[in-house]
C-alpha cells in the first residue's frame, strides 16, 4: 500500500511539474487590428471615397432602377392585349423583381456600401495582418486575443506597438524618437563701443 501511494504521489508531482514546464512554454499576446487600422494614414480618404461612391453610383442606379420600374409598368399596361402570354409573364416578372429591388433598396444599398467598403479598406487590413503574422512568428507567441476581450493584461505582451512599428506608424501619444541636442552655437565675443 506505501509503495502505492508513493508511486500515486510521485505521478502526480511529475505531472504538476510537466504542466508548469507546457505553460511556462505558452506566450501570450493581446492585439487590436481595428484600432491600428484606424490610424493607417489614408484611412481617412475611405470616407470621402464612399460618398462619392454613393452619389456617382448608387444614386443614379436607384433613379435607373425606378425610371425602368416607371417605363416597365407603362409598357407592360399598353401593350398587354397585343403580347402573347409568355411574354407579358416574363415583363411581369421582372416588374415585380425591381419593385422588390426598390422597396427594399436600403438593405440593398447598405449592403452594397458595405462590400464597397470592405474592397477599400481591405489593402489596410491586409498590411497589419502580414506585420501582425511577422510579430507573432518572431514573438513565438502561443496565444494572442483580442485586446477588447482582457481585463488585465501584462503592458510586455501588447502587440499593437510592435505591429505599428513594423508597418512604420506613429501612434498617438507615443514620444517622438530621441535626437542628438543641437550644438549651441558658440559664444559672441562682447564688441566694445
Amino acid at each position: 500500500m506505501k509503495k502505492l501511494l508513493v508511486g500515486a504521489m510521485a505521478l502526480v508531482g511529475f505531472m504538476m511539474l510537466t504542466t508548469n514546464e507546457v505553460a511556462a512554454q505558452n506566450k501570450f499576446g493581446y492585439f487590436n487590428i481595428e484600432y491600428l487600422v484606424a490610424q493607417m494614414p489614408g484611412v481617412s480618404k475611405v470616407d470621402t471615397l464612399m460618398a462619392v461612391f454613393q452619389s456617382d453610383s448608387l444614386n443614379p442606379e436607384y433613379q435607373f432602377e425606378l425610371e425602368e420600374l416607371k417605363r416597365m409598368d407603362s409598357t407592360l399596361k399598353a401593350d398587354s392585349l397585343k403580347m402573347p402570354a409568355r411574354l407579358y409573364q416574363q415583363r411581369q416578372q421582372e416588374q415585380a423583381q425591381r419593385f422588390y429591388k426598390l422597396q427594399n433598396w436600403q438593405q440593398y444599398s447598405q449592403q452594397v456600401m458595405q462590400n464597397k467598403q470592405e474592397e477599400l479598406m481591405a489593402p489596410f487590413y491586409n498590411k497589419i495582418y502580414a506585420a501582425f503574422k511577422q510579430v507573432v512568428d518572431e514573438g513565438k507567441y502561443t496565444y494572442v486575443f483580442k485586446e477588447e476581450g482582457l481585463l488585465i493584461a501584462p503592458p510586455g505582451d501588447n502587440l499593437i506597438p510592435l505591429v505599428a512599428k513594423k508597418v512604420g506608424l506613429k501612434l498617438p501619444g507615443e514620444p517622438a524618437q530621441q535626437q542628438a541636442p543641437a550644438a549651441k552655437p558658440a559664444a559672441k565675443p562682447a564688441t566694445k563701443q
